[in-house]
């Protein structure tokens, strides 16, 4: 099998491009695609353990822990001790994480919409669903 036909190096090769995208867009907010994605799931989401969080964006505890850290500096979120695990936060998007995402959707839409520009919304909805499959084969 030839590379370009390896479906990890083109899936690798599209995220590293998108990855590319979100940087780029994020750059003048001070933020990296993984705070961002941080704080999006915060605003799905608010007041996750940072284990649930990690778990649901696929970063592994060294990761998360840095990226919560730097947030935290930020004044982005906060940690509040878990009522029930004395050992444990829940983290939740602070007023400042809150205006700041306000602004940040439209940046990722339009990566979306950069991406999929020449499929159909039919074709768009039915890449996403073999993506998502294709997360389940391998998990």
């Amino acid at each position: 099998m030839k590379l370009d036909d390896s479906l990890g190096f083109l899936l690798n090769k599209a995220a590293g491009e998108m990855k590319f995208a979100l940087e780029t867009a994020l750059r003048p907010y001070d933020l990296t695609p993984g705070q961002w994605s941080v704080l999006a799931r915060l605003r799905q989401n608010d007041g996750q353990k940072i284990s649930e969080l990690g778990k649901s964006l696929f970063f592994d505890r060294p990761t998360m822990s840095g990226i919560i850290r730097r947030l935290d500096a930020k004044g982005l979120i906060l940690k509040v001790p878990d009522a029930s695990d004395q050992r444990a936060y829940r983290i939740h998007i602070s007023a400042k994480g809150v205006e700041l995402m306000g602004e940040l959707p439209i940046l990722a839409q339009d990566i979306n919409a950069r991406a999929l520009h020449t499929f159909t919304p039919e074709e768009a909805s039915q890449f996403k669903d073999y993506l998502r499959r294709v997360l389940k084969n391998m998990s």
